[in-house]
């Protein structure tokens, strides 16, 4: 069996393409279900973020499959537009980078937080459908594990944490004192309940949206205000800030709705991919709108010393793969199965 991954990322496309090739977990189910289904896949697996969008599959050894092209016609793209924009890895190198990948090595941050959880829920996203096989399984075990040793024992040390959330909160330090100003936060995943509560711990009063049909726990961060989403407008005329980072796929904000207001917050920070604030906004005068890629410029790096320590974790991780491959096939040769 081979592995094979294709994707585009923050390194080789801007938000403006990122966004047309970024799933919500029912697109992205339907997509593994159809390839999986169509026995083009053995298993497989999609990760789909504000910096990148990349598909991994476990096939046959001498099968014709085309991962890019594939994606891009499940969603109704171009392949010749866009092709240049993906890059394709088989095997070790496969796994080489989804160990870097889930490290966090290969963020818009460098040890983003929020990756490793990204990468297992999109593995349990995979095994929820029946779209996972034992390839999939531990190659993506492998990767978690390879991360949270890479986390712990060099990213912690060396660079401390940091996320999106993070460098949203201080590029708004940047610009204007956060106490008692008055922040709209739409959206209640976990993006928006980080950004709520380090602008709380700035002493931000800090409104935020909840979807009238959301269903299950609702978790809202201690001493935030909280309003209807469609509300927002109302609460937004009040405020100074606006941070927006949901998963939807229309504009949470627009140029038109804005426009109506008697007052306009002059700092508006989108998170999400694809966007939520419709891009005009930022013409607006008097206005300034950051996406996900001008709050994310990175100036942090790591120790030239502690690069070979990654890299020897990651190998080790990558050795125990193999490993397991090799027992696997020669059980399986026996008669047996795993």
């Amino acid at each position: 069996m081979k592995l094979i991954m294709t994707g585009l990322d923050h390194n080789r496309s801007d938000i403006e393409i990122r966004e047309k090739f970024a799933l919500t977990k029912e697109k992205a189910g339907r997509i593994l279900a159809f390839v999986k289904g169509s026995g083009l896949a053995a298993g497989c697996v999609i990760i789909s973020t504000c910096s990148r969008t990349e598909f991994y599959a476990s096939v046959p050894a001498n099968a014709v499959f085309e991962p890019s092209k594939t994606l891009c016609d499940m969603l109704d793209r171009d392949f010749s537009e866009y092709k240049h924009f993906f890059k394709e890895r088989s095997d070790e190198q496969a796994i080489n980078h989804l160990c870097r990948v889930a490290s966090g090595l290969d963020s818009q941050i460098i040890g983003d937080d929020q990756i490793i959880t990204q990468v297992r829920e999109a593995l349990e996203l995979s095994r929820e459908i029946n779209c996972t096989d034992s390839y999939m399984e531990t190659m993506f075990k492998t990767a978690i594990q390879a991360a949270k040793k890479v986390k712990t024992n060099v990213i912690l040390k060396t660079l401390g944490t940091d996320s999106v959330p993070d460098k949203a909160v201080a590029k708004l330090k940047t610009i204007c004192s956060l106490a008692d100003q008055n922040a709209v936060v739409i959206g209640n995943g976990q993006m928006g309940r980080l950004v709520s509560e380090l602008l709380i711990h700035e002493k931000a009063n800090v409104t935020v949206t909840l979807r009238e049909y959301k269903r299950g726990i609702i978790q809202v961060p201690k001493r935030a205000n909280t309003i209807s989403y469609s509300e927002r407008y109302k609460a937004i005329e009040n405020a100074e800030i606006v941070v927006s980072a949901t998963t939807s796929p229309h504009f949470t904000l627009t140029h038109e709705e804005l426009a109506k207001l008697a007052h306009i917050p002059e700092i508006m920070i989108d998170l999400a991919v694809p966007r939520d604030a419709e891009p005009t906004i930022g013409e607006i005068p008097g206005v300034t709108l950051l996406t996900i890629d001008e709050i994310s410029d990175d100036s942090r790096k790591i120790p030239p010393e502690s690069i070979s320590e990654i890299d020897a974790i990651i190998n080790k991780h990558i050795e125990q793969y193999y490993r397991w491959l090799t027992f696997k096939e020669s059980f399986v040769q026996a008669g047996g199965s795993l």
